[in-house]
């Protein structure tokens, strides 16, 4: 661009020189005006000179911008595209990292449902059995309680027959005592038979519904069917053991229905040994020898 500007302002100078010796010749103005005129041509080469140099740099300004645009097109089509392709990595990345994560977040989730879901089902599982299992002993109970009030629904009755007990054996052992002594009638025998065999069946029919009387003579003294009226010492019977029984007790099934009276033995009493006289005789033998 500098050669251009040297070629145009040299052609201009020429020109200028040119014209100026042709007006030497021809004219003869003065000094004065000669150079307000080669001034002003001078002014005028110099104003085109430098619009042809604006025009030229202008130009090549454009030329080289057009370049430089190209350039910064192709740049920027280039980086736009590595852009879109750094972008689209990114995001098929995030994408790839988003769905992994909502996978796992939605496998926590997942197992975590699927945990309070056996929780709560354990949970109504225990309920259900225990609420089972609560009707059943409910059932067992309610059975157990109908069975029992059946089995002593007689009670009652059953223990306002025992004083009638007590009075047929009361008799039937008055009356054996007066047989045994000879004193009574053939008939009265066998009317105290007779009273022996209605308190038998009598006997056998309460044994149908239950009860039952408890043995007590020779039987060891237990407190929760015997009732110790006394404690008396016995070399025959062993401690413990029952030696007379008051009054006869029974059980209604598995229940005490009335305690026998009875009389416990305390077994054999040891004796005090007594002093011997042989003793005192060694003692008064060995007082004298001591004396001498």
């Amino acid at each position: 661009m500098s050669e251009v500007k040297k070629i145009h302002i040299k052609a201009e100078v020429e020109a200028v020189s040119t014209d100026d010796d042709t007006e030497a010749s021809t004219d003869d103005n003065t000094t004065e005006e000669k150079e307000k005129t080669i001034a002003t041509r001078m002014r005028e080469m110099a104003e085109g000179a430098l619009d042809t140099v604006k025009s030229e740099v202008k130009k090549e300004i454009e030329e080289r911008v057009s370049r430089v645009e190209k350039t910064a097109a192709n740049l920027k089509s280039d980086v736009k595209k590595e852009v879109e392709a750094i972008v689209q990595r990114v995001r098929e990345q995030y994408e790839s990292e988003r769905e992994d994560l909502l996978l796992t977040e939605i496998e926590k989730e997942v197992e975590a449902a699927v945990q309070q879901v056996h929780a709560e089902y354990k949970e109504e599982r225990d309920r259900l059995l225990r609420t089972a299992a609560e009707a059943e002993n409910t059932k067992k109970r309610l059975q157990a309680d109908y069975q029992r009030q059946i089995k002593f629904a007689n009670e009652g009755i059953l223990e306002g027959m025992v004083p009638v007990l007590d009075s047929l054996e009361a008799a039937i052992k008055s009356a054996i005592e007066k047989v045994e002594a000879d004193d009574v009638s053939p008939e009265f025998t066998s009317f105290n038979e007779g009273v022996e065999l209605v308190h038998k069946q009598l006997l056998d029919a309460l044994k149908i519904h239950g009860l039952a009387p408890i043995e007590a003579i020779g039987e060891a003294f237990d407190p929760n069917q015997h009732e110790a009226l006394l404690v008396t010492p016995s070399d025959d019977v062993p401690e413990g053991q029952i030696i007379e029984e008051f009054r006869r007790g029974y059980m209604l099934h598995t229940r005490v229905l009335r305690a026998s009276q009875v009389v416990v033995s305390q077994g054999a009493v040891e004796k005090e040994e007594e002093p011997n006289d042989d003793t005192s005789d060694d003692t008064e033998t060995t007082d004298t020898v001591e004396e001498a």
